[in-house]
């Protein structure tokens, strides 16, 4: 299935090249002819700013409750700040992404567990083509802010071990991981809310800092290795709509396969991102933010605890809070 979906990913992505050759002629044309007024209005302001920033708190608190479960407050805080640019030929498209969410088990006195972290950085250049293609290069930059960490089913004081172990396991630390990814290609932008790259040479660099993730070799790099770098294709589709007057939605997904890792479609690295608001008044919105990623690079345990290259990882995270777009 997986196979399936994303040939026929590619495939699109193939036949809407193939059948705007005689378009982007006719566009590149039209350049030559773009009027004094559209040049004159498109130089007076070549920046686009925006952005969101949105807090989200929860508190869960239990007396005599029959029913059972965990006293616990919470918090996550999203921001999400694009700058871009364009004059002439000339797009510069800049977005920064940040995420981070904790929880707080009241009755265990526990200390607060991430739920949620993340920072990305994204940078595309693009040179036209015609209105609609362009040459493009991308700079990616995704890693986290803090430790990770797995825990115990049961807690245990942090400062104690019991029969079975440690209470917890660090699993991630800053910038362990730290994905980077540069690439040249192809372009295709039809409008504001809508664009899909495509590279038939991409470079992706996997760093793990942290020494013990290293020499586990955690996220894919080699033991006591700290960088693995691959070569591959890639692609990337954006999306970004306001589905009302108080509703948004933003979206992308890109495809990563390392040419050694063998056949056509094999071992694809999926990231797909998601991110749905509605404005209920001014200053609070309700919020729902979502990640997938399959990176058959990542070695992840099951509820088991048996060790696996093949889970998809999802993340979800709902919330109602104060936003603030601009």
């Amino acid at each position: 299935m997986k196979k399936f979906i994303l040939t026929l990913a590619l495939a699109a992505g193939t036949l809407a090249a193939s059948a705007q050759t005689d378009e982007v002629a006719k566009d590149v044309a039209g350049l030559a002819t773009k009027s004094k007024e559209k040049v004159t209005a498109d130089s007076a302001k070549p920046w686009k700013f925006n952005g969101m920033l949105s807090l989200t708190a929860s508190q869960t608190s239990l007396k005599n409750w029959a029913a059972g479960g965990d006293q616990q407050i919470g918090v996550n805080i999203l921001g999400n700040l694009n700058a871009n640019y364009a004059k002439d030929r000339h797009s510069w498209q800049n977005s920064i992404l940040c995420q981070y969410g904790a929880l707080r088990l009241i009755d265990e006195n526990d200390e607060f567990r991430k739920t949620d972290d993340k920072f990305q950085f994204a940078s595309k250049y693009g040179y036209a083509l015609s209105k609609k293609w362009y040459y493009s290069a991308i700079f990616d930059y995704k890693s986290q802010w803090a430790k990770g960490w797995t825990y115990n089913d049961s807690y245990i004081d942090k400062a104690h071990e019991n029969e079975t172990g440690p209470y917890r396991t660090r699993q991630s630390s800053c910038w362990s991981p730290l994905y980077l990814t540069y690439t040249i290609g192809f372009d295709y932008q039809p409008n504001e809310n809508f664009s899909i790259y495509l590279s038939p040479l991409c470079g992706k660099t996997t760093v793990v800092l942290n020494d013990d993730l290293a020499y586990a070799g955690a996220f894919g790099v080699e033991d006591s290795s700290h960088v693995r770098t691959e070569i591959g294709w890639y692609m990337k589709a954006n999306a970004s709509f306001s589905l009302t007057k108080q509703a948004s939605l933003n979206t992308n997904i890109t495809l990563f396969q390392n040419y050694k890792d063998g056949g056509f479609l094999d071992e694809v690295d999926v990231d797909w991102n998601l991110i749905l608001t509605f404005q209920i008044n001014k200053w609070l919105a309700f919020s729902f933010v979502s990640e997938l990623i399959y990176d058959e690079d990542i070695t992840i345990a099951d509820k088991d605890d048996e060790p696996h290259n093949s889970l998809v990882q999802f993340k979800d995270v709902i919330g109602v809070g104060l936003t603030f777009k601009f």
